[in-house]
């Protein structure tokens, strides 16, 4: 009788493991048909597939970070105008700091970084793929200018993440014109 009991236990458990992984693979089915990406997996337009990025500084940390998400999301990037497929103009980068707060004594309490950057995409025949953009965030923090040196390294850390956090919105404006 005991036997009986486990085999059937047994079987229980073989059969609910099996509608598990069944469910599991439907919901994965669902989810993969309906067009849901995790996040950082859409697709550049495929007029992308070879972009030349044109800025008026072509060596600075906007550039590289360009750089950076376009090869991450499969893009392949080149030096000569003449062989892309797309051009990503950055048209304008901002960058402004500003006090926010003051002590009784006049002293600066707390700052905002505000970065703005204006780009455009178009294709090799000069058509419109994404047209002028402006995506622009403000970090604030506070300043004490008894910890010069960390807050000075605190303002290099923030104005590095604002800048790649707006990339990553421009980014996800450049891959919905894919869609």
């Amino acid at each position: 009788m005991h036997t009986t009991n486990r085999r059937q236990a047994g079987i229980h458990g073989v059969l609910q493991a099996l509608l598990v992984w069944a469910m599991l693979l439907g919901l994965l089915s669902a989810v993969a048909g309906c067009g849901f990406h995790p996040r950082g997996s859409s697709a550049l337009p495929s007029e992308m597939a070879v972009t030349f990025i044109k800025s008026g500084q072509p060596y600075g940390s906007l550039v590289d970070d360009f750089s950076a998400a376009l090869q991450a999301q499969g893009g392949h990037l080149t030096r000569q105008r003449s062989e892309a497929t797309a051009i990503l103009h950055i048209v304008s980068n901002e960058i402004e700091k500003r006090i926010l707060s003051v002590d009784t004594a006049g002293k600066v309490l707390e700052y905002e970084i505000r970065q703005t950057i204006r780009f455009s995409v178009e294709t090799s025949e000069k058509l419109p793929l994404v047209e002028l953009q402006e995506v622009s965030l403000a970090r604030s923090y506070i300043f004490s200018s008894a910890e010069a040196l960390s807050t000075e390294r605190e303002d290099k850390i923030i104005r590095k993440t604002l800048q790649r956090n707006l990339v990553n919105l421009a980014m996800l404006r450049i891959t919905a014109a894919a869609h």
